[in-house]
């Protein structure tokens, strides 16, 4: 009896000593080579792996191709297929069966590029994007966005994802561009869209298109989920090389919106239930907290020769919030907070103070790193007492330097003044002697002596 009341005693505390880290929910273990998943607006990165590596980014290329094409093109413009951006395009490639000399406008080309992978529309966007009209002025152009934006470990070659060995990208640089180009509006509804529309050309109608082959390749737009409320976007991608790629989006009741780029799957069943199971990891264990109101209370504090001894009620300026652990037990081990105000320890709060008067900051760190802060603020004036206004001002007279200098001036002509006052005296005392004793001297006659 005694040692099962001992082992139930063990598991017990066994069990209640598990770090709080058991409660969160590890990262997702998926085949993909690389990963990553970070928010939107911030870029703040949820779970990763190997998401620095080099890899063929195949079609997510494309992404970078109509984010240039949108910032230097009107949609309406025409554009012309030229012969090398048809029969460049390898045999085993998606195209639309665009014709040499075919005139289409931006905006389906568009459509053919992001929606259906059209390999050929890249590269007549392209051509009639760049200043020179050749692939190569418009990988100039790509490469000059990269280093822009910062992907530091991507370079371009061509503007499909053709491969090549000095074409590549990472998870993490794809991620960033993703980010990029989803503030482009126009950008952002083209590619979560599933349907297009082929127009009249110069070279056939409508109806002449053969379309059979060609659909929307972002099958994780179907996906129904009770974590999120819809896809957004973005891109897929495959070569030999690449494996199955794809770059995607998707958006919470909360407005929660998340990016999951994944590389390497060995096929689309694998990569589209591996970016669903990215994106949900992300929205089960993370959420937006709101850790600071603007005009929140924060402290009552008391102020140094205040009129009344009125305290100092200091507010925040600003509201925060930030993508954290849903897990409220992680989130208090892992997230603390410093007030830092604008003075010195060990002294107090000086009259006077005026409303809005930022006094100091409220800092956040979460795993001992800083995610943000908020300005504090004061939220009522205070008045500074007249006894304090006369002292300070008389300090402020007597520690100025031109008063020292005025005063230090004034002592010398003054010591000046007396030591030429008792000069003088002594000078008008001498003379006064000098006359006295001419005065009063007497007087004696002279004799005249002769000589015989």
């Amino acid at each position: 009896m005694l040692k099962r009341y001992l082992l139930f005693v063990l598991i017990f505390f066994s069990i209640f000593s598990i770090s709080v880290e058991a409660f969160a929910e590890a990262y997702p273990d998926l085949s993909a080579e690389a990963y990553i998943l970070v928010e939107m607006e911030t870029g703040q990165v949820l779970a990763e792996k190997n998401a620095d590596q080099r890899r063929s980014p195949a079609s997510t290329t494309k992404i970078m191709t109509a984010l240039i094409a949108l910032e230097r093109a009107d949609l309406d413009k025409e554009m012309t297929a030229s012969e090398y951006a048809i029969n460049s395009i390898p045999y085993d490639y998606v195209t639309a069966g665009i014709r040499i000399g075919e005139t289409l406008k931006f905006k389906h080309l568009l459509d053919l590029m992001m929606i259906t992978s059209a390999n050929e529309a890249s590269n007549i966007i392209a051509e009639n994007i760049a200043e020179d009209g050749t692939l190569q002025g418009f990988t100039q152009l790509m490469n000059e966005k990269a280093k822009e934006l910062g992907l530091n470990n991507t370079n371009f070659t061509n503007a499909n994802g053709t491969e090549d060995e000095n074409h590549y990208s990472t998870a993490r640089d794809l991620a960033n561009l993703a980010r990029e180009a989803m503030k482009n509006e126009t950008f952002r509804e083209v590619v979560g869209r599933k349907e297009f529309e082929l127009p009249d050309t110069n070279l056939r109608k409508k109806e002449q298109w053969q379309t059979g082959h060609l659909t929307y390749t972002n099958q994780l737009l179907n996906s129904r989920s009770s974590y999120y409320s819809q896809i957004t976007g973005i891109k897929t991608g495959y070569t030999d090389n690449a494996g199955m790629c794809l770059v995607s989006s998707a958006v919470n009741p909360d407005g929660l919106e998340l990016v999951a780029v994944v590389l390497g799957t060995k096929s689309y069943d694998i990569l589209f239930r591996e970016s669903q199971q990215l994106l949900e990891y992300g929205y089960k264990n993370y959420s937006i907290r709101e850790l600071a109101k603007k005009g929140e209370y924060v402290d009552r504090v008391e102020v140094e020769d205040a009129v009344d001894g009125k305290k100092l009620e200091i507010i925040t300026n600003n509201g925060f919030e930030w993508i954290l652990p849903a897990n409220d037990e992680i989130l208090n081990e892992k997230l603390e907070s410093e007030i830092k105000f604008n003075k010195p320890d060990d002294e107090p709060f000086k009259a006077p103070i005026e409303a809005g008067q930022v006094v100091g900051v409220k800092e956040y760190r979460y795993d001992g790193e800083i995610i943000g802060e908020v300005e504090l603020v004061a939220k009522k004036s205070i008045e500074k007492t007249t006894f304090a206004i006369i002292r300070d001002k008389y300090k402020e007279i007597v520690s100025n330097e031109r008063f020292i200098f005025g005063l230090k001036a004034a002592g010398i002509l003054l010591v000046l003044i007396i030591i030429l006052s008792y000069i003088l005296k002594a000078i008008n005392h001498r003379n006064r002697r000098n006359r006295r004793y001419r005065y009063t001297r007497p007087k004696h006659s002279r004799k005249r002596h002769y000589r015989y």
